[in-house]
């Protein structure tokens, strides 16, 4: 909280810490993390600011896009909690946003049978305090995926009516359900290392109403509520400017930076904020030098994953005839169904397919969630293809219990295919586990002449709250105060 309250504290007051004769500083990417950097720098006084974006939009993974007669994400979605969550206390007093309902969940088998609801809920609750619980892991000697299973077959035992391959299912949908959160192919992927990842207290289910995510850009650049505040954000940020190379090889630590069109700049400070897909991807051909290796085992030791999203549009409701604000249909795929589509490469996304939500303030409209190999695969499929297998599985799992009717319409995310990005959301791997690699070495600037000349900020790059909008917008907080604490110093001196 106290972390938060300075940073919030900064980008109210509006210090000036330069005057006009600003350090050059570049940022690479526009996603949250870029924009709240350089509106923080603007409104510090920092006038040299220039932000360079490889795609054709500024967002990042936060893309909000008009589908039907409605704004969806093809990304971040919802606010993850409360106290301490920076997109909350920017939000809130707004008036917005709106909190969840707990979410109402019926439990389907691809036989299209529905669960007891009670058993339904029994084993989200438990599922729910599992991952809540900071104790779940204690003294977890595998991954995740392998201590959870022990605690919750102990915990199946306790319904006779949970035969072996109902548990089966079971496991198999609550590690896709952990892969929604995680992004990792599976929850055997996953680190048990305790305290990493830090939930913000409150809703963790906060929705934008009939917006979406995007509107937080405008809110750091101040051009919500109050556009004659508007920061010059958009108007020092260059679109389609692929950067390929940051060369920081000049002893007198100046960087030059050269995009894919062959421009060429010069900075005395670079915010690197790619996602760690890209990172991972790029690192040994975009620096000059070859980054230190305590960087490289950070950028390859960390998880990077994928989700995808497919949302549909209807013609009606039917999927909600009680009028239901927050609810799920969760999807059990047996192990011989799974077997048979993972055999053919058109089908083998299908079983990731981890549930069919109905979205807040939209009513017209199912969200399908794909989480993390499921993602990537579904990724090579033509629309068609999507839209297709899609109905299917609607057909398939509720066919039985609901008039289901065809969609007018479909859109869907494809974050791993799309090489600015080459996936969603970073994790705690095994990997990570065993090399000691961590959010906090990876934020670690790269100094010269004795000033950080190259700065890395990006929701990978946070300590507690990796994976997240509000991770990212303090980790651009985070450098940007880097550079204002350093010019504060000299100019004092």
């Amino acid at each position: 909280m106290l972390y938060t309250g300075i940073f919030i504290f900064c980008l109210v007051t509006g210090t000036n810490y330069v005057d006009a004769g600003s350090p050059r500083i570049v940022i690479v990417g526009a996603g949250a993390s870029g924009i709240a950097a350089a509106s923080k720098l603007l409104q510090n006084g920092f006038e040299d600011v220039l932000i360079l974006e490889a795609e054709d939009r500024i967002g990042g993974r936060v893309h909000t896009v008009k589908f039907d007669e409605y704004s969806v994400d093809l990304g971040a979605q919802w606010i993850h909690g409360e106290e301490g969550n920076v997109v909350y206390q920017l939000a809130a007093p707004l008036n917005i946003t709106d909190h969840s309902d707990p979410f109402y969940y019926e439990m389907f088998t691809s036989s299209g049978e529905l669960i007891d609801p009670t058993i339904t809920k029994n084993i989200s609750d438990f599922y729910f305090q599992l991952m809540e619980s900071k104790n779940s892991l204690k003294n977890c000697n595998g991954s995740v995926g392998e201590c959870y299973e022990i605690k919750l077959k102990e915990y199946f035992a306790l319904f006779p009516e949970l035969n072996e391959t109902m548990q089966e299912q079971l496991l198999w949908y609550l590690d896709q359900m952990q892969m929604s959160f995680d992004a990792a192919d599976s929850w055997y992927d996953l680190s048990p290392e305790e305290d990493a990842y830090m939930t913000c207290p409150g809703d963790n289910a906060i929705n934008w109403k009939e917006r979406g995510y995007s509107i937080i850009l405008d809110i750091l650049m101040k051009k919500f509520p109050n556009p004659e505040e508007e920061l010059p954000v958009l108007n020092k940020t260059i679109l389609k400017a692929e950067v390929t190379k940051v060369d920081y090889s000049n002893q007198d630590g100046i960087v030059k930076i050269t995009t894919l069109d062959n421009k060429e700049y010069v900075a005395d400070h670079v915010i690197m904020t790619p996602s760690l897909g890209v990172l991972k991807a790029q690192y040994e051909t975009i620096f000059t030098p070859r980054l230190p290796e305590s960087k490289i085992r950070n950028i390859k030791g960390l998880g990077f994953g994928n989700a995808d999203k497919i949302i549909l549009a209807f013609n009606d409701t039917w999927y909600n005839n009680r009028g239901m604000k927050s609810k799920m249909f969760s999807l059990l795929w047996n192990e011989t169904e799974r077997k048979e589509l993972d055999a053919n490469i058109k089908t083998k996304w299908l079983p990731h397919v981890l549930g069919i939500a109905i979205v807040e303030h939209k009513p017209r409209l199912l969200l399908l969630w794909i989480s993390g190999r499921g993602a990537r695969l579904m990724d090579d499929l033509t629309d068609d293809e999507v839209l297709n297998q899609t109905i299917d599985i609607l057909q398939h799992f509720l066919g039985k219990k609901y008039n289901v009717t065809r969609p007018i319409a479909m859109i869907r995310s494809k974050w791993h295919q799309n090489k600015h990005f080459r996936g969603t959301y970073s994790y705690r791997s095994i990997e990570t586990q065993r090399t000691n690699s961590s959010a906090k070495q990876l934020a670690e600037p790269i100094i010269t002449m004795d000033k950080p000349v190259i700065l890395f900020a990006g929701e990978a790059t946070n300590e507690h709250h990796f994976s997240t909008v509000h991770g990212a917008i303090g980790s651009g907080w985070r450098e940007a105060e880097r550079l204002m604490n350093l010019y504060s110093k000299n100019i004092t001196k």
